[in-house]
């Protein structure tokens, strides 16, 4: 019988060492999909209702959904707040962003570099909160965009503002650079970079832009101010970054508990939208007219628009009497005779009204008279009044309109169009606000020039009021549409804008 061969050493540990490799996969495996699981569930962005209601707008889908706690938030998604409401956004178990009510924020970009993240943010409107974690196993490079700034921030605690008047910073640990960007050939550019340290805040002005337009380096930067470290935002921030709030196993209502300012949120659920003021193109107007017609929009909840008039040192309300409630445009004629401008500085805020007496927050705008006729001049017009008032006029009748650009039909798509009309017994004839300076008393034809150039026509249905006075002060009126359609080219043009000095023809001349 043949002998069996003898066992080596390695035949008595092999099997021993086949369960432990097995042992080791297991264990692998196993860390492998709790590391993967943690990947997605874990550490992913996470939103939670603080009050109130917000919306969300996924990537791809063209209507905002109600929000719910937990909502996973994905590249390209979108968050907007409602009137009283707050939320906050978990990043990776670690960073957080707090939303005010009435905030807009879009996430454009989630991308993960090795270990890190980055995020990048557009403002759109309101007030976000962030506290970039710089402890966290993950760390996160935050980019936070608005209309002319740029901050890119790591581990550090800021609050970015954005509305229609101006942006602000707010650097509450750490420290930032802030990119300041302005328009230029139809695209953004970096101009300059400011530095921000602790406690401090830079609040970036319209004004403040067009001087860094005009390569001029405004000081933007000062120390947080007292008021908004007294508002309820800022303390309920501090408060969570030192205490944070599981709101993951909160269930939140209208009325959830939180300490807010109360008087507050009821003057936001009431206010109206600011109106907004398109002509002049800039809030800060240089002009040597003395005369103007200041153009913009509004809500349609509003039932009348009113403006607070600060000029030659005296301050007056007026109701823009031309305003049809319920509309979108309004106008307002400003001029030296009225009494509404004066040479130096003169400053307009304009804001609305609804039906239940609510008001808007006010839109200034800010009208710099140069000198506009020397005493002489000023000599000569009032032997002119004078004269007038001595011609003996026939009865006042009501200006009519014969002709638009020669023709009889109202509608245009050229940009300019010249309007003839009749009238008897006129000393004057005023249109929306402009003193026609080419009428003279008992002339009996009047013309004016409706122009996109001096911001008197607009795209749509235009109204004017022309207004006929006699010298005992009767006066009477009437009104007159104009329907301009611009052509493509015009639009293209239009949506690239090129800076022009403001136009300061009178409309009542060529």
């Amino acid at each position: 019988m043949p002998r069996l061969p003898r066992k080596r050493p390695i035949d008595y540990i092999l099997p021993f060492l086949i369960m432990i490799c097995a042992g080791i996969i297991v264990v692998l495996a196993f860390q492998l999909y709790q590391s993967l699981n943690q990947t997605e569930d874990d550490k992913d962005i996470y939103m939670y209702l603080a009050k109130g209601n917000a919306k969300v707008l996924q990537w791809g889908s063209g209507e905002w959904e109600k929000a719910y706690n937990g909502t996973k938030i994905l590249q390209g998604d979108s968050l907007k707040t409602q009137r009283g409401g707050r939320l906050v956004v978990e990043l990776f178990n670690d960073h957080l962003l707090r939303l005010d009510q009435s905030s807009e924020l879009v996430f454009s970009e989630i991308k993960k570099n090795g270990d890190a993240y980055d995020i990048n943010l557009i403002l759109r409107e309101g007030k976000v909160w962030i506290n970039n974690d710089e402890n966290s196993e993950t760390p996160v490079k935050f980019m936070v965009k608005t209309d002319h700034t740029v901050v890119k921030t790591v581990s550090t605690i800021y609050e970015v503002e954005q509305d229609e008047d101006e942006e602000v910073i707010r650097v509450i640990k750490g420290s930032i650079v802030a990119d300041i960007l302005v328009d230029e050939d139809g695209q953004k550019r970096n101009v300059e970079s400011i530095q921000i340290g602790v406690g401090q805040e830079a609040v970036i002005t319209n004004e403040d832009i067009q001087s860094y337009a005009d390569r001029e380096s405004p000081s933007v930067v000062e120390a947080i101010s007292d008021d908004f470290r007294e508002t309820t935002f800022y303390k309920w921030n501090m408060a969570e970054d030192k205490n944070p709030t599981d709101f993951s196993i909160k269930t939140t209502t209208d009325d959830d508990g939180f300490d807010f300012d109360d008087e507050e949120e009821e003057e936001d659920d009431s206010a109206l939208p600011k109106p907004e003021i398109k002509v002049p193109s800039t809030l800060n107007f240089d002009t040597n007219e003395d005369s103007l017609t200041i153009r913009g929009s509004t809500s349609t909840d509003t039932k009348k628009m009113m403006v607070d008039v600060v000029s030659d040192g005296a301050k007056n309300t007026y109701e823009l009497n031309l305003y049809v409630p319920g509309g979108t445009e309004w106008s307002f004629a400003i001029s030296v005779d009225a009494g509404t401008m004066a040479e130096g500085p003169n400053t307009y805020e304009f804001y609305s009204i609804s039906e239940n007496d609510a008001e808007s927050k006010k839109t200034k705008l800010t009208v710099n008279l140069g000198e506009v006729a020397d005493d002489d001049e000023d000599d000569e017009d009032d032997e002119e009044e004078e004269e007038e008032e001595d011609l003996d006029l026939p009865p006042l009748v009501a200006p009519t309109v014969d002709t638009y650009n020669g023709g009889e039909s109202n509608e245009d798509d050229t940009g300019s169009v010249t309007i003839v009309g009749s009238v008897e017994g006129a000393e004057k004839v005023i249109v929306d606000g402009y003193t026609l300076s080419a009428f003279e008393a008992g002339d009996t034809q009047w013309s004016y020039n409706a122009r996109v150039s001096l911001g008197n026509l607009e795209e749509g249905e235009n109204t004017y009021e022309v207004e006929a006075v006699a010298p005992d002060g009767t006066t009477k009126s009437t009104q007159f549409t104009i329907i301009y359609t611009p052509t493509e080219e015009e639009e293209e043009e239009e949506e690239t804008p090129v800076e022009e000095e403001p136009a300061t023809e009178d409309p009542a001349t060529e």
